[in-house]
């Protein structure tokens, strides 16, 4: 976004106690039929084929990254490390920040929540709280994604490099 859309997308999270906050940031898992190639990679955590997406959504659900691609047992905080906007995330948000939740690691332009290992303080757990308040657009952008391009619940597709285009462009007319 320019930066009059980053100061128009700052007053939402503004208002919501993130000063300085103009996206959320997490990944989502889109199910796909057996890949030909290293099936078992592509078997996430809840034990169903997938490929990952990473995307980062302002305030409106509109989508203003996306990295799409590796399979569905990839961590995210992996998926990130290796992902375009890692290198580029400060030049990126310049003075702005985004959230993440506990997968990301802390940085100049990502917060994340304080690890709760039973001794937080109370701004600490009201800090925690608000992060997940206003993390919620990311999970609400993937939800809104998948409603309007139903195919994104399971993709038929074969080839993994057109599985990408298709989420991709989804993602494009998602913002249009």
């Amino acid at each position: 976004p320019t930066d009059a859309e980053k100061r128009i997308i700052e007053v939402h999270f503004n208002e919501n106690g993130f000063p300085g906050v103009i996206g959320a940031i997490d990944g989502t898992h889109i199910k796909i039929d057996k890949p030909n190639n290293d099936p078992d990679s592509y078997i996430n955590r809840k034990g169903y084929y997938s490929i990952h997406m990473q995307a980062i959504c302002d305030h409106n659900c509109k989508i203003l990254d996306v990295f799409i691609g590796y399979p569905g047992s990839v961590h995210d905080s992996r998926v990130f490390r290796n992902s375009p906007i890692a290198n580029n995330l400060e030049n990126k948000c310049g003075r702005y920040f985004l959230l993440g939740d506990s997968a990301y690691p802390l940085r100049k332009s990502l917060l994340t929540p304080f690890k709760d290992r039973g001794q937080l303080t109370r701004r600490q757990i009201n800090y925690n709280i608000k992060l997940s308040k206003n993390r919620y657009v990311i999970e609400h952008c993937f939800g809104i994604l998948k409603q309007k391009f139903r195919q994104l619940y399971h993709i038929k597709l074969r080839k993994i490099e057109n599985i990408a285009h298709l989420i991709r462009a989804a993602c494009v007319l998602h913002n249009m």
